[in-house]
């Protein structure tokens, strides 16, 4: 299984971030904070992932048909073939002083299962201090951070590795979105479809082939 592995890919095709400049108005998502203030405290064990804004991110159609052709093209040639794909990514905002998500966890004890593939997708170039925190190994807990430039996206296998965010220490707001794939070869409908953080209801899985229902 995969373990961590992180790759570009082409911003001008797929610009993510100057699609969600536009559809919010926040002109520098790197400041974030300066145009939609905290939305009261963080939920222990959980943090920022419920805000109105977020909730406005997973409504945005121009996003939504980037992101499936970003799939349908990106992601399929990454793993070779095929993929069953959340019908909506996670939206990630990570204000300064605060968690994006509240607590270190591996995604297989929320019900997601082994054969997935998490992407994480930054749209502000990340540092340490604002950066997704990952286990080297299973149990290593040896947590180190991922500083990657917007453009950049790292691959790795959340069911198992523990992960999760420190505090941000920066005077930047992260943006960024995640979403779990499944190579077709390995996908059955009997497999466990875990509720989205986001959005209420489980995750659907979408397939990548061309003439598929999208």
């Amino acid at each position: 299984m995969l373990n961590k592995l992180i790759v570009p890919y082409d911003t001008q095709r797929f610009d993510f971030a100057g699609a969600t400049r536009a559809a919010t108005g926040v002109p520098d998502l790197a400041h974030w904070h300066h145009v939609h203030a905290p939305e009261g405290d963080e939920k222990p064990g959980f943090g920022d992932q419920a805000s109105a804004m977020h909730q406005k991110l997973y409504g945005i159609e121009t996003i939504s048909l980037l992101y499936r052709e970003f799939v349908r093209t990106v992601i399929t040639g990454l793993v070779g073939e095929d993929v069953r794909y959340q019908h909506v990514p996670n939206w990630r905002i990570q204000l300064p002083g605060r968690h994006g998500v509240g607590s270190y966890h591996r995604d297989r004890s929320g019900g997601h299962n082994d054969c997935e593939i998490t992407f994480w997708v930054p749209l502000t170039d990340i540092t340490a201090e604002n950066s997704l925190w990952i286990e080297s190994s299973e149990g290593a807990e040896d947590f180190r951070a991922h500083p990657m430039r917007y453009g950049q996206m790292l691959a790795f296998d959340s069911a198992n590795l523990k992960h999760g965010n420190r505090r941000n220490a920066s005077q930047r707001t992260r943006v960024s979105f995640d979403f779990r794939v499944i190579p077709a070869s390995l996908f059955h409908e009997g497999l466990a479809t875990p509720h989205h953080t986001g959005i209420a209801g489980p995750i659907r899985w979408l397939s990548s082939r061309p003439g598929d229902p999208a």
